[in-house]
């Protein structure tokens, strides 16, 4: 299968062409101030290099972010432009993520397994699934995104990342929180070092170190860079020798290693490894599902995101978004059907509005002490404004205001956004409704 990747996220331009596992061509720039120059000459120079057109790829992959606002736009446009055309998939991979890959690449693998295997007399410092990649990307200001990935095996033996969280916060807050995901527990006060044994303050921190502890942790990214000498303090980080690494026999020892700098910058042939991978897992969607990550919003976002006022939806509303409402809202849900839900005694609804507009409505229906979400809809032209995650905590407020036990809904299995949003809140997946929607998709329900 042949894979177009790019990423445009960071200061480096980077166009790949890969057959399954095998890099075809890798082409990058690092002025980042030409992305939108330079991209298109790339991917056709990349075409040509490789005797290959638009025709013959097979899947699309995208760095999503976080990283810079315009560079991420450039690329997921270009992308998109390219599945509409050609109606092929899309896997996008965030900035983090292709990072934890580039820790996993054959250069690399063959260090982390080398620790690994020179520490097999312990229960879990022999162990792949006890490496915790963290991703550190500089944003400024004493800032830095960073995401937490674990690592495993697939049926074929390939080693994949699972995203355990990912977050922007000050540095000091990203340290403490990689170390409560290090003990599987609350965030650890004393030094952690790269042999030494920790300190187990009571039994239930123990158990749980003994339990749930990550073993190997890599620390990939600028932001290692930028912030090194706190990181080093955190982790009371001393370079430890080759030799020395299989004296770390505890089970509550943990070692710490930082990738070497030809690592620590995004890349496009990271996001293809990891794109094939979601693929295989069969996550991936089309143009419509794919969105920047940006973490930490825009000015002019947050500024717009106060604006967005959510109120009870009224009788008047309903009157007011009725002569456009298939083509400014929602063409799969129907005026009289909204109407009726809305008139029921046991139906709690809301809008969202931005000035005097109406840009978004949600409903959920009461049942006994429960409730189910009917709908979260938000105007065409006003999405990916964080309108739905406003509506969604509005309803998940009011429901906690009703006493109500638990949530459900359902969504169509292929509206990866939703999904998306839906998981961002906690919600988990309880069942699947076979051909639900207009006879043809599925519907995963879940609950919270």
């Amino acid at each position: 299968m042949k894979i177009l990747s790019i990423d445009t996220s960071s200061k480096i331009c980077g166009v790949t062409i890969s057959d399954n596992e095998n890099i075809l061509i890798h082409l990058s720039n690092d002025d980042e101030k030409t992305h939108s120059v330079k991209l298109m000459p790339m991917v056709d120079t990349a075409f040509k290099s490789t005797n290959l057109t638009l025709d013959d790829i097979s899947l699309l992959a995208v760095c999503t972010g976080p990283g810079s606002f315009t560079g991420v736009r450039i690329g997921i446009a270009t992308i998109k432009a390219f599945s509409d055309v050609k109606h092929i998939p899309i896997v996008g991979v965030s900035s983090l993520e292709s990072l934890a890959y580039n820790v996993i690449e054959t250069d690399i693998k063959s260090e982390i397994s080398r620790t690994i295997k020179a520490t097999t007399n312990t229960n879990n410092l022999g162990n792949l699934e006890s490496t915790l990649i963290c991703s550190l990307i500089d944003a400024k200001n004493n800032n830095v995104y960073c995401g937490l990935y674990s690592l495993n095996k697939n049926d074929t033996g390939n080693t994949f990342c699972n995203q355990i969280e990912m977050f922007a916060e000050n540095i000091d807050i990203a340290i403490s929180k990689i170390k409560a995901t290090i003990v599987g527990s609350k965030a650890i006060n004393n030094k952690i070092s790269n042999i030494e044994v920790l300190d187990i303050e009571n039994e239930e921190t123990a158990n749980n170190i003994l339990r749930q502890k990550f073993h190997n942790i890599i620390l990939v990214g600028d932001g290692t860079i930028v912030h090194q000498e706190k990181l080093k303090t955190a982790f009371d980080f001393n370079v430890v020798p080759d030799s020395n690494i299989a004296s770390a026999t505890s089970t509550t020892s943990i070692l710490v290693q930082f990738a070497e700098d030809n690592y620590n910058l995004q890349n496009s042939n990271s996001v293809a490894k990891s794109a094939l991978c979601k693929y295989n897992q069969g996550n991936f969607g089309y143009s419509s599902s794919i969105s920047p990550i940006y973490l930490k919003k825009s000015q002019a976002e947050r500024a717009l995101e106060e604006k967005i006022k959510i109120m009870p939806m009224h009788a008047s509303d309903i009157d007011a978004i009725t002569p456009n409402f298939e083509t400014e809202f929602d063409k799969f849900w129907n005026i009289n059907t909204l109407r009726n839900d809305f008139s029921n005694p046991n139906s709690t609804y809301i809008i969202a509005k931005i000035d005097d507009e109406i840009v978004g409505f949600a409903g959920f229906l009461k049942i006994c002490d429960e409730t189910n979400i009917m709908n979260i809809v938000t105007k065409v032209d006003k999405r990916h404004l964080g309108i739905g995650s406003k509506l969604m905590q509005a309803l998940i407020d009011e429901a906690k205001k009703q006493n109500l036990t638990s949530i459900t809904l359902e969504v169509n299995d292929k509206n990866f956004q939703a999904i998306k949003l839906y998981e961002k809140f906690g919600f988990k997946r309880i069942g699947l409704r076979k051909k639900y929607y207009n006879n043809t998709d599925d519907a995963i329900i879940m609950s919270l």
